[in-house]
């Protein structure tokens, strides 16, 4: 499908159905692309472990030939990321104008200190449909420190000015953790007069260089407050916000929320990435993540491999994979989230799961029922999951 007609049936889905993408089964509809280890930052939080690049990274043609055989197999939006991606700006260059072309709606997660003007344009160009660029913290030495590099935040903010000026979609991606919750709203203010209009909220996963951060990962009473900050801003302000890392059901829930008191959200280009399946965790279901050397993982923060595009084919490791497998089969799971009434349409983090327990199969220690409960939001009703894109 020409990328035009997508976005086309995106938009109508949207606006007259209130839909954003629709889940298909046992389809890869968001891949997430890492292209590279290498990074110029250093944060402290990386689940990538991001610094140096991999000696065998996928060449460009390597990485050509896997974006066909994503398309073969029903893949509708790729997110490219790293690593730094930029430091590959050529190859960034060449799979976006080549998903263009085969109607593959691209992505791109930077931190932003390469994007300028020039390279805004460049991508907007050849089709690149949004930018996510990362703002942690308010204050610009807070982020600079977690980001491990003075400059950051600057870099961030000429990033997300380049991208408004040439009328490239721009998201900000936050980290809440416990370290900066209080922040957010100061954060937020700051986003809105800087133009910014879609926020994705990170819910931390201690995975990579920051699996020894766990005592940053934000409280049940701070996921609580959240709620209903998010609910009361997208009332306030035309800013609409996705929450992902490990809570794929925390958007639609929201939206419940808006159904509840008969108000919406704003219409933003987010909103449209939505996917209507109850399904919770996506990881292994509609959500696959392509490594720098190959590697495939069910997603970024369970890093598992399931196989690898050079030693096999790519559709097999979607079907067949043993990781795959098991992932969709919720019969499987342990614990708490085996005796859940919702684990086909919940299943828990499974990454959660597996940095906690070692068990990608064992139960999620972080429960969204009991929550949700209190905020009167029926679990059942929620029809989208969230990326947990990374």
């Amino acid at each position: 499908m020409d990328i035009k007609l997508k976005l086309f049936e995106l938009l109508f889905r949207q606006k007259l159905l209130g839909k954003g993408l629709k889940g298909r089964l046992l389809t890869p509809q968001i891949v997430s692309y890492a292209v590279t280890q290498a990074c110029n930052l250093n944060c402290v939080h990386c689940h990538a472990s991001a610094r140096e690049p991999l000696p065998d990274e996928l060449t460009v043609e390597e990485a050509k030939k896997a974006i066909i055989k994503m398309e073969n197999i029903g893949t509708e939006v790729i997110i490219f990321s790293g690593g730094e991606p930029l430091l590959r700006k050529d190859l960034i260059l060449n799979l976006t104008e080549q998903c263009a072309d085969l109607g593959i709606i691209p992505a791109m997660l930077t931190n932003g200190t390469l994007l300028n003007h020039k390279t805004a344009w460049e991508l907007k160009e050849l089709g690149m449909m949004a930018v996510g660029v990362p703002i942690d913290f308010a204050v610009p030495e807070h982020h600079d420190s977690f980001r491990n590099t003075t400059g950051a935040f600057e870099g961030s903010v000429r990033a997300i000015k380049a991208c408004l000026d040439v009328d490239l979609k721009v998201v900000v991606t936050t980290i809440v953790l416990k370290s900066n919750f209080e922040e957010i709203p100061k954060l937020i203010n700051f986003l809105a007069n800087l133009g910014v209009e879609q926020v994705v909220l990170y819910d931390f996963i201690p995975v990579g260089r920051g699996k020894d951060l766990k005592e940053l990962m934000i409280s049940a009473e701070q996921r609580a407050k959240l709620l209903e900050y998010i609910y009361k801003i997208q009332e306030e302000k035309e800013i609409f916000f996705l929450i992902s890392g490990g809570e794929p059901l925390y958007p639609g829930a929201i939206l419940e929320i808006h159904k509840a008191f008969e108000t919406s959200p704003p219409n933003k280009l987010l909103r449209q990435f939505l996917v209507a399946a109850k399904v919770g965790c996506h990881a292994g279901i509609h959500y696959f993540s392509l490594r720098p050397d190959g590697d495939v993982y069910p997603c970024p923060f369970l890093q598992l491999k399931a196989g690898n595009i050079r030693e096999q084919n790519l559709t097999k490791i979607w079907y067949n994979s043993k990781i795959f497998k098991e992932l969709r089969n919720r019969n499987l799971l342990k614990g708490k989230c085996r005796e859940c009434l919702h684990r086909e349409t919940c299943g828990g983090c499974r990454a959660r799961a597996y940095t906690q327990t070692g068990d990608y199969l064992e139960s999620d220690p972080i429960c969204p029922i009991e929550l949700f409960s209190q905020k009167h939001i029926q679990l059942n009703n929620i029809e989208c999951f969230g990326l947990c894109v990374g």
